[in-house]
């Protein structure tokens, strides 16, 4: 930590001088007190204390609030003295906490300025300049920097927001808005959303669309980078939205704070999932469908219980993935938005398929598909905005692997690999994962294990546990097989990225 002396004040000096005057007032309550005939039983029996207490109050390390002293003031016939002292003394104490605070804030400026000078002076790839039409002089490059550099920025940014006088803060949120890249969002709008946070009051429509937005960008980064790098980023944006609704947002912005909150929540609790802590998830998502149902937001609470059910699909609770695919139906039928009910019936899905009932789950996935068909296109507005026919057949083949058909579940990968929307770099590994895995259980052995190179390569790049796992659990399938050509090249790619088998 980077030491600081406020305005020039010796804090240590303040203090000692604070106990001076405490120990004063005591000395002359007792002086009072004996003047007057009491003893320290007597005044603790007038003022309701004990005697212990009067003591310590007598020696400067109590003290008893104004009301108090007014009756002691009264009982030791001090005429007003005592009284005098004590504002004396509470006037020296409001002064010691103002120079307190006041160092405390200059300390966390300086050491958010350190932190920010650590960041932009920290190496990174350089980007090249942008060409220039012949005769203009190239200007210089934004510093692009990472997706981890660029939310520990969020993070300092936000709190030198609280810190810096106005035009201060606009003028490093331009500067650090521009450095990650967030050309979406106003200049002005960051450091409004931060003094949000400072000042709930200030909440407005404006400021939620912001955190929406934030909450929309941190999920991109997800599925390039994986859960872990992002996990934190997403909880300390659910904190700022919940200091708001905890700390006075006006009440007619209320529900549609309560709809952001629920997002992020259901959004937080699937990057646990992904991590393997399905208790912590679980809570999350409870967490977000009780803010969905008092936001009003039919979609936010059907969007929690679509994901309380895939988190009791993969632990295997059944009933959980039932209740919650159930629950998922009934409320996506009362909206709109065909992708969040071709989730839910894949969840549905999902559920039959842990249940062993290979006619239901089939029924659902029919119906999964129908709803995406019949629906407009694809909508970045649906919470479900990342469903299409590439994610169905990567679900339908983990489904049939479920129902111990693996022949049928490397049809449906194949089909889903075609389909698949490869910016979503993260569910495209996943439905290779998942082919190698049904090439495995199919005894394709060679090509299962090129597949599952390939799934490595890009888990390499965004690192997902869960995904990991997947590609780990296919390859020790294979140890029967684990002294082929094919096999052993696989062990040498996951050995080279860090993903051996345990």
């Amino acid at each position: 930590m980077i030491a600081v002396t406020g305005q020039g004040w010796d804090l240590a000096a303040d203090r000692a001088r604070l106990d001076a005057v405490r120990c004063h007032l005591g000395a002359q309550l007792a002086a009072y007190r004996k003047a007057a005939g009491l003893s320290q039983p007597d005044l603790g029996e007038a003022l309701g204390k004990t005697r212990s207490m009067v003591s310590k109050i007598e020696h400067g390390r109590r003290g008893i609030p104004t009301k108090q002293w007014e009756l002691t003031d009264k009982v030791c016939q001090a005429q007003g003295a005592l009284l005098a002292a004590h504002a004396e003394l509470a006037q020296a104490e409001q002064e010691y906490r103002d120079r307190c605070r006041a160092q405390r804030r200059a300390a966390q400026r300086a050491q958010a300025q350190a932190d920010l000078h650590a960041l932009t002076t920290c190496p990174g790839p350089q980007p090249e300049p942008p060409l220039r039409a012949s005769g203009q002089e190239a200007g210089p490059a934004p510093a692009l920097v990472s997706g981890e550099l660029a939310e520990e920025l969020r993070r300092v940014v936000t709190k030198l927001a609280r810190l810096l006088p106005r035009r201060q803060a606009i003028q490093l949120a331009s500067w650090a808005l521009g450095a990650v890249g967030l050309t979406g969002l106003d200049i002005d709008e960051y450091t409004r959303v931060a003094q949000a946070v400072q000042a709930p009051h200030r909440v407005d429509g404006q400021v939620i669309q912001n955190l929406a937005a934030m909450l929309a960008h941190c999920k991109r980064l997800e599925d390039k980078l994986g859960p872990t790098e992002v996990l934190d980023t997403a909880v300390a944006q659910h904190g700022m939205v919940r200091r708001m609704l905890e700390g006075g947002c006006p009440e007619r912005f209320r529900r549609p704070l309560l709809a952001v909150h629920s997002n992020m929540a259901s959004t937080i609790g699937g990057y646990l999932v992904d991590m393997g802590d399905h208790g912590a998830a679980q809570r999350y998502f409870q967490k977000a469908r009780k803010a969905g149902h008092d936001a009003r937001s039919t979609p936010c609470a059907a969007y929690a219980a679509i994901n309380m059910s895939m988190s009791g699909f993969l632990c295997g609770e059944t009933h959980t993935a039932l209740d919650a695919a159930a629950a998922a139906r009934s409320l996506t039928a009362r909206t709109d938005d065909a992708q969040l009910k071709t989730l839910a019936e894949q969840m549905a899905a999902a559920a039959y398929a842990l249940d062993g009932q290979h006619g239901p789950c089939m029924a659902a996935c029919a119906r999964a598909q129908q709803f995406l068909a019949g629906g407009n296109e694809s909508t970045s507005d649906s919470l479900a905005y990342w469903v299409h026919d590439g994610t169905l057949g990567s679900q339908l083949s983990l489904f049939l692997v479920a129902l111990d058909r693996p022949r049928q579940a490397v049809e449906a990968a194949r089909k889903a690999l075609a389909r698949h929307d490869r910016s979503y770099v993260g569910r495209y590994a996943h439905c290779q994962a998942r082919l190698g895995n049904a090439l495995v259980l199919s005894r394709e052995i060679d090509e299962a294990a090129r597949v599952l190179a390939e799934a490595a390569t890009l888990a390499s790049q965004s690192p997902s546990p869960r995904l990991l796992d997947e590609i780990r659990t296919a390859r020790t399938r294979m140890q029967p097989w684990h002294t082929t050509p094919a096999v052993t090249t696989l062990d040498a790619q996951l050995q080279e990225y860090g993903l051996a088998p345990r």
